[in-house]
């Protein structure tokens, strides 16, 4: 049950410098010299924040759908351990079942002797 998440765990760190370079987006910093008022910054800055708001939302749907894989994913893997713990289950109900068979037939062969 624990390898699913360690094989989870392992991917995001991988990953985490490309995580952390999308989500940190490179705004203009206040620039006395480089734009002739403070009107021109403001509007660059807005037009940047929009620009980080909307790649924000493709990157959001992006990582939706990914999440989405992954939770079907898991739901498929857990479909699958519950099918193969029942088929476990009645493995052992029958290799018990055997079990007490042999023993009845073992002290039935020593009471007939």
């Amino acid at each position: 049950m624990a390898a699913p998440w360690l094989t989870l765990g392992k991917l995001v760190l991988a990953n985490l410098d490309t995580i952390i370079e999308v989500v940190k987006p490179a705004f203009t910093r206040k620039k006395v010299d480089g734009l002739p008022s403070q009107t021109d910054l403001l509007n660059q800055q807005i037009s940047e924040l929009q620009a980080a708001a909307s790649s924000n939302v493709e990157q959001i749907k992006k990582l939706a759908a990914q999440l989405k894989e992954v939770v079907a994913a898991f739901e498929q893997a857990a479909t699958t351990a519950a099918s193969e713990r029942e088929k476990l289950r009645r493995l052992c109900l029958v290799a018990m079942a055997i079990a007490v068979v042999s023993i009845i037939a073992v002290i039935a062969s020593i009471i007939v002797r």
